[in-house]
């Protein structure tokens, strides 16, 4: 149990998955800044964090990799749905388009017709 106090406080234990490493990220650092970490960790995972809350401010590399994978992740299936809502409007809108054009030429054809 020492050995993970020391770790606790030394800074060396991974904030999500406890992993001991001398390799870690501080969440607040400069590297935990430019990758977003505190943001990806409260728009993805189910925990809360805050700097004064007494638990480690350190990732693992393996955490910081998969969480940025999942933002990854996130942000193409976030343009993927626009793109497709997009696509989805234009076939709306052509289809509509399309129906209305044919509607118009029946309704000439029935006043033609009835002359």
């Amino acid at each position: 149990m020492g050995s993970v106090n020391n770790a606790v406080r030394c800074g060396f234990i991974c904030r999500l998955c406890s992993k001991i490493d001398k390799r870690v990220v501080h969440i607040y650092g400069e590297l935990g800044r430019k990758y977003n970490l505190v943001q990806k960790i409260r728009d993805y995972l189910p925990i809360k964090i805050k700097s004064s809350d007494g638990l480690p401010l350190t990732l693992c590399i393996s955490c910081v990799q998969r969480l940025n994978r999942r933002h990854t992740l996130q942000m193409a299936i976030k343009h993927s749905s626009a793109r497709v809502a997009s696509h989805t409007k234009v076939q709306s809108t052509t289809a509509r388009r399309e129906l209305n054009q044919h509607q118009q030429i029946q309704l000439s054809s029935a006043a033609i017709q009835s002359l």
